[in-house]
């Protein structure tokens, strides 16, 4: 079951953005989850955007953040998210690059970021018809 869900507004420029909050609870832990769409790339108020979600993440365990972010990785937006969680991307393939060869750099605007010490076991990329970008899959330890 999905707990003490709500929806925080950001500040933006462009199209309104927010952020969905939420626990899920697994066994003995407690997830927390949030769920965004960033502004479009370009958007001044986008480094606001990731900032507040961040402060809200903050002092929280067991965190999946996820969403479109429109950054790409190693952006300052990245480095700022990535100060506090992880790319589950690069947890499972360290070099970037997964078994097949693929290195989704660019075009994973798509990221799950998980607290520090979060397993991850797979992490994949895949289109489909349903979106312009690629979705990111990512499994993780319990």
């Amino acid at each position: 079951p999905i707990d003490n869900a709500k929806t925080f507004y950001m500040y933006s420029t462009g199209e309104q953005t927010a952020c969905i909050e939420a626990q899920i609870a697994i066994k003995t832990k407690t997830y927390n989850i949030f769920v965004t769409h960033l502004g479009n790339t370009g958007d001044p108020s986008q480094f606001a955007q990731i900032s507040e979600i961040l402060a809200r993440v903050k002092g929280k365990s067991n965190v999946i953040l996820m969403g479109d972010f429109n950054f790409e990785r190693f952006s300052e937006h990245y480095n700022l998210t990535t100060e506090v969680l992880d790319d589950s991307w690069l947890l499972k393939w360290p070099t970037g690059r997964d078994d097949k060869g693929n290195y989704p750099i660019s075009a994973g605007i798509g990221k799950i970021f998980v607290s520090p010490g979060t397993e991850v076991i797979d992490s994949e990329y895949f289109s489909g018809m349903h979106s312009d970008t690629p979705a990111l899959k990512a499994e993780i330890t319990l």
